[in-house]
């Protein structure tokens, strides 16, 4: 699970590399922090998923750790399509 979650992720942040070629408005560190801030966004769920694999926590609280990290990544995974979808190529 911890590394489906990292490979979502590296999956993510190409997918903001191939919207960086398409649309100019999008860079590193625009708009409000491009690439950098995504790529913290994305940490904090995989540390989400590494904490549910952890066998001496409730199972109660590594389900919502799990579920709250993949939702998370996907939500990413899906804005980032939409944006993509809706980029004005470059001329």
């Amino acid at each position: 699970m911890k590394i489906l979650g990292i490979l979502a992720s590296i999956l993510v942040l190409l997918g903001y590399g191939a919207l960086m070629r398409v649309d100019p408005a999008w860079g590193l560190l625009h708009p409000r922090g491009g690439m950098a801030m995504l790529a913290i966004s994305l940490a904090i769920p995989n540390v989400g998923i590494w904490l549910a694999t952890q066998p001496h926590r409730l199972l109660a609280t590594r389900f919502q750790l799990a579920a709250a990290g993949w939702i998370w990544l996907v939500v990413q995974g899906g804005c980032l399509l939409y944006l993509y979808s809706q980029a004005s190529p470059s001329v």
